[in-house]
């Protein structure tokens, strides 16, 4: 079954598109428009882009899933005759908004809000069959379907998701998948999260995370204070007698440095994620937790839950934001077609599934045609040489994977000058907190990370290694396992590298400029080459620096 997957939110706009539980395509609008975070509409040229990426066309999609987001006006029902009249002249003038489903539905006080749309209108002028089966699905419903995609298990496990508009948990025991809370309107603990990242300028949690890491939590009481966990496992928050939320959160943030409430945010959504956690899984006698959302998508705070919540407690992690919303809301769907117990035995992990277009093959033409320099057929050598002189290197193999490209795009340098990734963020207009990841062998990682258990959660370096890779002595450490087999290029580069200086692993960074979308096409390796933000680009047929 052909299902596409849409979501419409104000940001991380997007869509996918399955083959039932295979993935053919997923792109985020940000990657077409070059916003960054680009939403507040429907997607149509992800959507485009996912079909030809897929090679189908839209009558052939079987199934329509679409996220409780925004939608243009000529597409609701229970819109007044002012209403219509007035959003269309509005859309003739080139200046109609689109409307938000969720408060459309408060305003008519509907519990169902897909009955005020025109689900067969909304189809046709995607072009689909008016007919198609459509669905209209939540963000908690959607990040649970990503956590039970990756998650190894396929009973007895909770699932706990969380992201600006809450937190929310579901049961899967049984043979049955049930929800056990979902924040409802009101200050949760994910809108002071947006509250925060609004305040201090950060585009997503990401950010907020790795702020955080450059300071001491000295606000984590105060945090603490107006943020508890019910006997039920429920994160409340009072801020009733400090004028809301919103003007408390502005007085405990004047007049201090912003990493300072970065950390005491972090360690707040360590200590109570850690607490609902274990009180869910003691009242329903579990051990098992599958977590997804973008609250929960960062390695240290994944460290910290596994350490309050001790060696017994397995944790699987999706570590996917907001544009992954798509991929969940189309699984949702082929749940609800399918049953839950066909999808666990068909579902297919997404941690490393392929978005975007493949351009094997496109890049050094691109790169040759442009009067690029071509240094070595011998990209491994001629890489790892490089690497251990202090350059700055660029790679691209295959699909991108996520919305960032993942392993499959990155940046990577060496990690025996301390200073080095200060100076490779600073050529990418980042702000120079944000720390890399190491990427090493299997073999290796457990060396370099001797507390480390699985890719998702950061460990501290090995005290050998502090002086041979001092760029990584002061954090934990993000790490990624390099498969030889799903990433020859990347696997090749560590091992070559190694073989040179015997350090078993790179540093890396996504392939990103500032606060602009992931880069992807070889237009975009090849602006980075030409405007210096990279000394080399390396290819599985050579290396290339920048021509006269």
């Amino acid at each position: 079954m052909l299902v596409l997957g849409v979501h419409s939110g104000w940001q991380d706009a997007g869509a996918a598109v399955f083959d039932g539980a295979k993935l053919l395509a997923a792109v985020p609008l940000a990657r077409l428009s070059g916003v960054a975070h680009d939403g507040g509409r429907l997607p149509i040229e992800a959507i485009g882009e996912c079909l030809d990426i897929a090679n189908i066309r839209a009558g052939d999609i079987a199934g329509l899933a679409l996220s409780q987001g925004l939608f243009p006006g000529r597409h609701f029902r229970a819109l007044s005759l002012p209403r219509r009249v007035g959003r269309g002249l509005r859309s003739l003038l080139g200046r109609d908004t689109p409307i938000s489903l969720p408060d459309e539905a408060r305003k008519h006080h509907r519990a169902n809000p897909e009955s005020l749309l025109d689900l067969g209108l909304l189809a046709g002028d995607l072009g689909l069959n008016r007919h198609v089966q459509t669905r209209l699905y939540g963000r908690h419903e959607a990040y649970a379907l990503l956590a039970l995609a990756d998650a190894p298990w396929a009973d007895d496990t909770l699932i706990f998701t969380a992201d600006q508009t809450g937190c929310a948990a579901r049961l899967l025991k049984f043979g049955r998948l049930a929800v056990l809370q979902e924040d409802a309107e009101g200050e949760s603990i994910g809108q002071l999260v947006g509250l925060a990242l609004d305040g201090l300028g950060l585009p997503d949690a990401a950010s907020l995370f790795a702020l955080g890491l450059q300071a001491d939590p000295i606000f984590g009481e105060a945090f603490r204070a107006h943020v508890k966990v019910d006997a039920q496992g429920r994160i409340v928050t009072d801020f009733s007698n400090e004028g809301g939320a919103a003007r408390w959160l502005r007085r405990l943030a004047e007049d201090q440095a912003p990493e300072l409430l970065a950390a005491s945010l972090s360690l707040l959504l360590a200590d109570r994620f850690a607490e609902a956690i274990k009180i869910l899984l003691e009242r329903h006698n579990l051990r098992r937790v599958a977590l997804a959302g973008p609250l929960l998508a960062d390695p240290v705070l994944l460290m910290q839950l596994q350490a309050r919540l001790g060696e017994g407690v397995a944790i699987s992690a999706q570590l996917m934001d907001e544009s992954a919303l798509p991929m969940g809301g189309a699984l949702s769907l082929l749940q609800q077609q399918d049953g839950l117990d066909a999808f666990l035995r068909q579902r297919r992990p997404l941690r490393e599934a392929a978005w975007g277009r493949d351009y094997t093959g496109d890049l050094d033409p691109v790169l040759g045609n442009a009067g690029c320099r071509m240094v070595s057929r011998d990209p491994l050598r001629a890489a790892a040489a490089l690497l251990n002189a202090g350059k700055v290197i660029a790679i691209s193999e295959g699909r991108g994977i996520g919305a960032s490209g993942g392993i499959n795009r990155l940046i990577l340098f060496a990690g025996s000058a301390a200073d080095l990734p200060a100076q490779v963020n600073a050529r990418l207009d980042r702000p120079a907190w944000l720390q890399p990841t190491l990427y090493a062998a299997r073999s290796a990682l457990g060396e370099l990370l001797p507390d480390w258990r699985d890719p998702a959660i950061a460990a501290k370096l090995a005290p050998r290694w502090a002086p041979q890779l001092p760029a990584l002595a002061q954090h934990p450490v993000a790490a990624e396992i390099v498969d030889e087999l799903r990433h020859p290029l990347l696997n090749g580069l560590i091992e070559s590298y190694k073989a040179l200086c015997w350090l078993p692993g790179l540093l890396g960074c996504a392939m990103q400029i500032g606060n602009e979308p992931a880069l992807d096409a070889p237009s975009d390796m090849l602006r980075l080459l030409r405007d210096g933000r990279v000394d080399y680009i390396v290819t599985d047929q050579a290396v290339w620096e920048r021509g006269a």
